[in-house]
């Protein structure tokens, strides 16, 4: 019997335990997942909690009630990995298996950057969204700086979202004027993976908002007594607040391993999604993967969902008479533009030429389509 452990419970490896559940239920083989989270949630949930429209516990659900039933779960600390031997050391136990699926995601790294975590608010921390939203409702006036430590970054949309919604929570509180709004990122344009066509239609909806951007500008310290960010091309920005992305890398277990590269990821294979390592696999924001025409593949829940899928039927195919998937490096997206609308944007990575992607107008209908987007997942992982 395979043995095969997916390690993360993101979009990756609750997609790859889900497909992989009736190759388990066969008895062919045994599939275990393990998390150390007792909680699963969308990243873009932290948005809803700072525009108001979630309190931080919603949008949550339990591991505990994922529907995988012939999936092992198992609710342990990752403490290492032995490629060598093919096991995987919990805190609790020790796994060896046949087939390893990395799907830890990607680690935020805010000491990358001095004085980053003293002098910000961190965009993907759940924690720091309910102060930065109190802060933000009692801004007076001064500068709100939204800035891009480092790329890549999960989620390629999200900082224009938070500074469209940081827009939207000004303009209630009727203290816009006051208050200059300006995102800062090291990317050429917007969202380059979708294309320039994309990246202008995102830098209209910010100077329609009258938010300020400047690309191509990569943060190299942050004074938290002064509170100015230096950028290595020589600028320096004066904030009143501060809400960063911070940089990423893959999880200290997995570069302990020795499965990463320069980049701070583990080098995969586009469609085989095979890392260094014999018959390891990594899937989602931890993997660094290159497109077709050299570019950076972007790191994406919808991303991870497909490179899990196909790599689960895949390894089913191994072992059953199961079809194999071919990756398709597709994907749809809800851009959260504030106003309660969405725009939904379609991608195709690896189309012959480049990739080729499609902004539709924002409209309510867009941001209806994101909340449906969680809920065929919740239902789809975790049951009604």
């Amino acid at each position: 019997m395979e043995r095969i452990v997916i390690l993360g419970g993101g979009f990756a490896g609750l997609t790859a335990a889900t497909e992989l559940d009736p190759l388990a239920a066969s008895g062919k083989a045994q599939v275990t997942l393990v998390e150390r989270g007792t909680h699963f949630r969308m990243g873009f949930t932290k948005q809803w909690v700072l525009d108001g429209r979630r309190r931080p516990d919603e949008g949550r659900r339990p591991y505990a009630s994922f529907r995988a039933r012939h999936v092992a779960f198992l609710h342990d600390a990752i403490a290492g990995i032995d490629t060598a031997r093919k096991t995987v050391h919990l805190k609790s136990r020790h796994l060896e298996y046949d087939h390893l699926v990395v799907a830890l995601g990607a680690e935020l790294a805010p000491e990358l950057l001095p004085g980053l975590a003293e002098g910000a608010y961190d965009l993907f921390d759940d924690d720091a969204i309910p102060t930065l939203k109190a802060a933000v409702e009692g801004m007076a006036g001064g500068t709100l700086l939204v800035a891009v430590a480092s790329v890549p970054f999960k989620c390629p949309p999200a900082p224009y979202e938070y500074a469209l919604l940081l827009d939207d929570i000004l303009r209630r509180r009727r203290a816009r004027e006051a208050v200059r709004l300006l995102l800062t990122t090291p990317e050429p344009q917007p969202m380059p993976a979708a294309g320039k066509a994309v990246g202008e239609q995102v830098r209209a909806l910010l100077a329609e908002r009258g938010i300020d951007l400047e690309t191509q500008h990569t943060p190299k310290a942050v004074d938290a007594a002064t509170r100015v960010v230096t950028y290595a091309n020589g600028a320096k920005v004066p904030y009143g607040i501060l809400a960063a992305i911070p940089p990423h890398r893959a999880p200290k277990v997995v570069r302990d391993a020795g499965l990463t590269d320069a980049s701070g990821f583990v080098p995969v294979e586009l469609g085989t999604f095979r890392a260094p390592a014999a018959d390891v696999y990594a899937v989602g924001d931890v993997a660094a993967i290159k497109l077709p025409g050299g570019g950076p593949h972007p790191k994406a829940g919808v991303f991870a969902e497909a490179q899990a899928l196909a790599l689960a039927r895949a390894l089913a195919a191994r072992v059953a008479s199961v079809e194999p998937a071919e990756y398709a490096g597709k994907g749809v997206c809800y851009v959260e533009v504030g106003r309660g609308m969405a725009a939904p944007t379609e991608i195709s990575l690896l189309e012959s030429g480049g990739p080729r992607a499609r902004m539709d107008a924002p409209s309510v209908a867009g941001l209806a389509a994101k909340a449906e987007f969680e809920r065929e997942r919740f239902s789809r992982w975790f049951g009604g």
